[in-house]
């Protein structure tokens, strides 16, 4: 559907009651550039293999470079199937450093008018809202959360998208961290 271009894909799974969500994103074609969410899927009610399952569909229609999955929780069981058919994926084990860092790159990314989705998506704006600044239960830490509901989830299409966002340096493309090679 996105011809011979690349595709990042983030993941974050979900275990029965919450909800998973996936999406599929064209990177910049330029340093620089802009981001474009070209699909995005909530799913409810799927175990681990039908997840993995549903990730390996998404490889087989585009040309998908990266994907990145949370492992918390049923994600660790997921990552392991999509090893199988996609070795170089990224997984993130969530702690406040990781949904910090994540975070960061988001709101750099958005702030800098780097980011494209379909204006009738309002699940995704309201996904990207949900999201919070809290402290730890320790108090000792910042962190970011998400209150479950119906519309949103878990935040779980912003997460998905943190995960793929995350392939680009958190500087983004520079002539210092990008370039070509040419086989002949």
């Amino acid at each position: 559907p996105f011809g011979s271009r690349q595709v990042w894909v983030g993941y974050d799974p979900a275990e029965s009651g919450d909800s998973a969500g996936l999406v599929v994103v064209a990177p910049p074609a330029v340093p620089g550039g802009k981001f474009r969410i070209l699909e995005r899927h909530q799913f409810k009610g799927m175990d681990f293999d039908s997840q993995a399952r549903t990730i390996q569909k998404v490889t087989q229609r585009y040309w998908v470079t990266y994907i990145g999955i949370d492992t918390t929780g049923i994600g660790s069981a997921v990552a392991q199937l999509v090893r199988q058919f996609f070795p170089g994926l990224t997984t993130f084990s969530y702690s406040p450093e990781v949904k910090t860092r994540l975070v960061m790159k988001a709101w750099h990314v958005i702030s800098q008018g780097r980011l494209e989705f379909d204006a009738g998506w309002t699940d995704m704006a309201q996904s990207l809202m949900a999201i919070r600044k809290t402290v730890t239960p320790g108090g000792r830490q910042f962190t970011y959360t998400a209150g479950r509901n119906d519309n949103t989830g878990h935040a779980d299409l912003a997460w998905a998208l943190f995960h793929a966002l995350h392939n680009e340096p958190l500087e983004g493309q520079t002539a210092a961290n990008t370039g070509v090679m040419e086989f002949y």
